[in-house]
């Protein structure tokens, strides 16, 4: 009985690094998309090209299933040293998050009304932003000078 409460003890840990495989702050979130929760509003995160994160250095990451979510934990706490990670809104590729450009715009349905969402170029955002009426903002701008609306619950 001894023996076998070792075996089992002994295992606990191999069994729990085996688990949740954790990337470099380099690569983007592994997400789980219908199992994984928002870090913020603990909402699954099912919508690729919304889905985003804040990656450590070591792998660890804060899972998001908007941007403006995302947008807002920045304001909140700063970087911190993490990279910024968001999909690009038409193609749900994984890009920089400071590269990004956004488009802020109320008429943009994103999982927690944010009305926010990430591009990879300035064309595509200016594109969208004219589509819709909203507003490109880089990086930078969007920390800086966007506020969360009324829409968001």
């Amino acid at each position: 009985m001894m023996d076998r409460r070792l075996f089992v003890l002994g295992g606990v840990p191999f069994l729990l690094t085996a688990c949740g495989e954790k990337s470099s702050a380099n690569e983007p979130p592994k997400i789980a998309y219908g199992k994984d929760l928002c870090a913020r509003c603990r909402m699954i995160i099912s919508e690729e090209r919304f889905a985003g994160g804040l990656v450590e250095s070591d792998g660890d990451a804060l899972l998001f299933d908007d941007p403006g979510e995302l947008v807002t934990q920045v304001q909140e706490e700063g970087l911190n040293g993490r990279r910024v990670w968001v999909h690009d809104y038409m193609t749900k590729e994984w890009i920089d998050g400071t590269q990004a450009y956004f488009v802020v715009d109320d008429g943009l349905m994103t999982p927690m009304g944010t009305g926010v969402v990430a591009l990879k170029t300035r064309e595509e955002a200016e594109r969208l932003a004219a589509e819709k009426g909203g507003q490109v903002m880089t990086w930078q701008e969007i920390v800086q000078n966007w506020k969360i609306g009324a829409r968001m619950s």
